[in-house]
């Protein structure tokens, strides 16, 4: 009958075990799922930065327009300027992106972009557009 009662014994002790176990990991289940994803958080960031970076770039559309209208630029300058303000776009936007994706300042994303450019012998503006481009097919 000992034997009987010991197994009883170790069998209450395993389900005691068990249920401390499942009581453990339901509750860290609930805490990740109450805690936001950091990818999602970052993706958010990312989106809110491109953005801000829209804005500003439609702002920037409209004050060439009032240079132009004005007189205050010749065409081939207005061109100009629009192209150099959406490579700056593109450049800032492929910034944010290093600085989410790697958790790194805007000075340490701009190094990177740097070495890169250096490394495939690229356009910066290129580089940043594949940067952009590739970003936009993951979302």
């Amino acid at each position: 009958m000992s034997d009987l009662k010991r197994q009883i014994d170790e069998l209450a002790a395993a389900l005691a075990s068990s249920r401390a176990d499942i009581a453990d990991l339901t509750e860290r289940a609930d805490v990740s799922h109450a805690r936001p994803d950091a990818a999602e958080t970052r993706a958010d960031a990312m989106e809110h930065r491109v953005d801000g970076i829209e804005v500003r770039a439609d702002v920037d559309r409209e004050i060439v327009a009032e240079l132009q209208a004005d007189g205050g630029l010749a065409r081939e300058n207005v061109e100009q300027l629009q192209t150099a303000l959406m490579s700056s776009r593109v450049v800032g936007t492929a910034l944010g992106i290093l600085m989410t994706s790697r958790n790194v300042s805007q000075v340490e994303a701009l190094t990177v972009l740097k070495d890169a450019r250096q490394r495939t012998n690229t356009k910066l503006r290129d580089l940043a557009a594949t940067i952009v481009a590739g970003a936009e097919a993951v979302r």
